[in-house]
């Protein structure tokens, strides 16, 4: 595995999650040796040591590069990628199944260019559940083209390069706009799930955050609009 995929960590102030993201990476099939780049930008928290403690513990291939922006920090991190495949996580996805990964290499093998999952929610909060259970769904059922998010986003390297990698002048959703220029007959969403807390529900509200995501479809084919900011990402 180590000579075919590389996996690429945006992360700012992560200390309170990006130490379990690597523990759930480690159980993953033939990790070991595998490089997981984590594109840091300039985190004025313990997150640093958390993935040192992480690196040490469980044995992992990590470097740390100079992060950003978390389009910018996903590009900088897929440009030192030599594998053939890329895998694109948040620093606060969980990885449920110890076969996702290579269940990605296998999918993309099979003439996919793009794989993704649904999200399960790992908070208590019942509402959390419902939205990404209604997330999981518009996904699969309710929309004409797919779409994958950065909380799992694994991707054939050329095909990424080719459509010119996460456009930076994004703030938001740079990666709904990317999986969208994939064809549909390349994509694929497994019926693995990564597992997330709520942060960002309480951090935007429910509301908010339901009426960001219904202005984002409304605006799928305005590029100018997903330049504009928001408090998504913090």
């Amino acid at each position: 595995m180590k000579n075919i995929i590389t996996i690429v960590i945006p992360c700012k102030n992560e200390e309170a999650y990006i130490y379990e993201t690597l523990r759930f990476i480690s159980f993953q099939y033939e990790i070991q040796g595998v490089k997981i780049i984590i594109a840091d930008a300039n985190s004025t928290d313990n997150t640093i040591q958390e993935i040192n403690r992480a690196k040490q513990d469980f044995k992992l291939n990590i470097e740390i590069i100079e992060g950003g922006p978390v389009a910018k920090a996903r590009n900088n991190g897929a440009k030192l990628v030599k594998t053939p495949y890329i895998a694109f996580i948040d620093a606060d996805t969980i990885l449920l199944n110890s076969n996702i990964l290579i269940s990605s290499v296998l999918n993309v093998d099979a003439d996919y260019k793009l794989v993704t999952c649904g999200i399960k929610s790992l908070s208590k909060d019942i509402k959390s559940k419902i939205m990404f259970k209604v997330f999981n769904f518009v996904q699969r059922y309710l929309l004409r083209h797919p779409f994958s998010t950065g909380a799992y986003f694994f991707t054939s390297t050329q095909e990424f390069k080719r459509l010119g990698g996460f456009d930076e002048k994004i703030t938001q959703a740079e990666d709904y706009v990317l999986s969208r220029k994939y064809k549909n007959s390349e994509f694929k969403i497994l019926s693995y799930y990564v597992g997330q807390d709520d942060r960002r529900f309480k951090q935007m509200g429910y509301i908010g955050f339901l009426k960001l995501v219904i202005q984002n479809y409304k605006n799928r084919k305005n590029p100018t609009y997903f330049s504009q900011p928001t408090n998504y990402w913090k």
